[in-house]
């Protein structure tokens, strides 16, 4: 078979999807893994990344990325046009976004630009030079759609109950949101991210868009590192629980992407495989406080007690429902070998309003409910040929359709430490 060359454009390379797509670079079984080529500036590596520039082995390789951060290309430039027929790539994964919620409730020219009109300019220049976008978008573009899921009343629900009798309650939860899902986000920030999807879309309808929540990953700051590192610091932690949705680990959604290219790249024609909106998140749902609960047993076993509350009372900054906490830039010890966790640690369930309070500043309102319905996109992905689907070793299972416990435990495990190549 001749290989043919792809060139792939990731956008918002030093976020945590942005490096986890470089951290999981596919093994095609049509080429030597020598045969990719990146074109990754050394500038646009995050410290820490396991990705190092390779040159080029072969002419014509298989696949090529321009891996770019803000400072190599700044999407609200408006020389932007200019920037990308300069790469001239095949397709762009936008991670770039805004992802301030808080701020954006001052700014919202800001998130504007980065989260709506810049998706649309590149949306633009796809249709004119005939590239394939592939946008990542949030579920905080849904409001409560539900209502209040579990009333003003976190006793009602959860009692003084721990465990799995506090996750089986989860069973009353409504079902996951879909695609046809109204959305009327509640904060500025949500408001931006749907105008990007709808302008986009508008601009450009064979562009992919893909919403997934509550990203965590082994880069830079988030949930599951903030945590982590709090329970080995805090004698108690009070967590929201009154926020349900699914986590969802960032180097699945990234192998994800990755078999959606690797088919783009094989079809004889080069042209968009799926189009449209597209959800993706892990299997199943939980609220924050279950969720930190969960990573508690997860890194130190039975040490950390539990009392379930609304939102974490932790005295962090604020993000989007999928990235709560990663302001704080806080590290996890190393998952093979994790710090212990303070005994008796007490993890306390509180209500948004609650943590409100404890923070004594104002908040961007979050949805109540934003499980994420993937279905969709399963079915979709079900029918690619078997030709055309991204080879995974075969020690590691694949972790796409896992559930969030399992893609959580893989994280913490470090067998997500490991590249596909």
């Amino acid at each position: 078979m001749k290989a043919k060359t792809t060139r792939i454009l990731i956008t918002g390379a030093h976020g945590q999807l942005g490096q986890a797509l470089l951290a999981n670079l596919p093994w095609l079984p049509e080429f030597s893994p020598s045969r990719l080529r990146m074109e990754i500036p050394e500038a646009s590596l995050v410290p820490g990344s396991a990705v190092k520039p390779r040159s080029a082995i072969a002419p014509g390789s298989a696949i090529e990325i321009v891996a770019l951060g803000h400072q190599q290309l700044d999407l609200t430039s408006a020389d932007l046009p200019e920037r990308l027929s300069e790469i001239n790539a095949d397709v762009i994964i936008n991670c770039a976004a805004y992802n301030a919620v808080d701020a954006a409730e001052q700014d919202m020219a800001a998130a504007m630009a980065l989260n709506a009109e810049a998706p649309e300019r590149l949306a633009i220049w796809c249709r004119q030079q005939g590239a394939w976008l592939i946008h990542i978008s949030s579920d905080y573009v849904f409001g409560n759609v539900f209502g209040n899921v579990f009333g003003n009343d976190l006793g009602s629900v959860f009692g003084n109950v721990s465990g799995n009798a506090a996750a089986n309650m989860l069973g009353n939860a409504p079902r996951a949101l879909t695609e046809s899902d109204v959305c009327e986000p509640l904060s500025l920030y949500g408001q931006s991210k749907l105008a990007g999807e709808q302008r986009l879309l508008k601009a450009n309808p064979g562009a992919l868009v893909l919403r997934t929540s509550w990203l965590y990953s082994r880069f830079g700051s988030n949930f599951v590192l903030t945590m982590g590192r709090l329970l080995t610091e805090r004698p108690e932690l009070k967590v929201v629980a009154d926020q349900v949705g699914t986590p969802t680990w960032a180097e699945a959604l990234a192998r994800l992407i990755w078999q959606l290219l690797i088919w783009f790249h094989l079809k004889p024609e080069k042209s968009a495989v799926l189009s449209g909106c597209f959800h993706y998140a892990a299997m199943g749902q939980c609220s924050w406080y279950l969720f930190t609960k969960e990573i508690a047993e997860q890194i130190a076993k039975p040490q950390c007690n539990s009392v379930p509350s609304s939102q974490a009372a932790v005295p962090l900054q604020t993000a989007s429902p999928s990235q709560a906490a990663l302001q704080s830039q806080a590290t996890l010890h190393s998952p093979a070998n994790p710090a212990p966790i303070t005994p008796g640690c007490r993890i306390t369930p509180v209500s948004t309003a609650e943590y409100g309070a404890l923070l004594n500043r104002a908040q961007a309102p979050r949805p109540a409910y934003s499980a994420l319905d993937s279905s969709a996109l399963k079915d979709a992905m079900a029918a690619m040929p078997s030709a055309f689907r991204c080879y995974l070793p075969k020690d590691y299972p694949s972790p796409i359709w896992l559930s969030w416990q399992t893609q959580l435990a893989l994280m913490l495990s470090g067998l997500g430490a490991s590249s596909l190549g």
